[in-house]
């Protein structure tokens, strides 16, 4: 799978180019949006999970540590203000040196990163419980459930291989 080089927008406003965020890191990429109600909260606190076995292990300590992205599937709704309201509300600290961006954007950028990780059709009503862990300069990822244990994600996100 090939990255579109598109630009997204994270929690604080800031612009991204996708491609550049993992290209010397491992990343872990899910879909959310901030208005779900049923898959997104247990997914939003598997990664927060995630995060904690990730930091007792001492991999978030660098910055070739591994790092979430959580790419929204709404864009209209998940403005930079949604989504820090979102990771507010489940006690989140997000940030690239906290190892975990939100990131909204365009619905052109936005759909374009939709398609390269075959999720159909984007939009709020097409979410799939699934990660993709790899490399940004990679062509191979792989998909696991959102609902792995925190430890084998983790010892996922840290082999070498990535």
């Amino acid at each position: 799978m090939r990255l579109p080089p598109v630009a997204l927008v994270d929690q604080s406003g800031r612009r991204w180019p996708l491609a550049e965020l993992g290209r010397r890191r491992t990343v872990l990429v899910s879909f959310f949006f901030t208005g779900c109600t049923s898959i997104c909260p247990p997914q939003t606190a598997a990664l927060d999970e995630l995060r904690g076995e990730l930091a007792r292990r001492s991999a978030l300590d660098t910055e070739a540590g591994p790092l979430l992205l959580s790419i929204s599937l709404d864009p209209t709704g998940d403005t930079p203000e949604a989504m820090r309201g979102y990771a507010e509300r489940f006690g989140i600290a997000l940030g690239l040196e906290r190892g975990w961006l939100m990131l909204g954007g365009e619905p052109a950028a936005l759909a374009r990163v939709w398609s390269a990780f075959e999720v159909p059709g984007g939009g709020p009503d097409s979410h799939l419980a699934f990660f993709w862990i790899g490399r940004t300069s990679s062509r191979v990822w792989r998909r696991v459930s959102a609902f792995e244990p925190p430890e084998r994600l983790a010892a996922l996100l840290l082999e070498p291989s990535q």
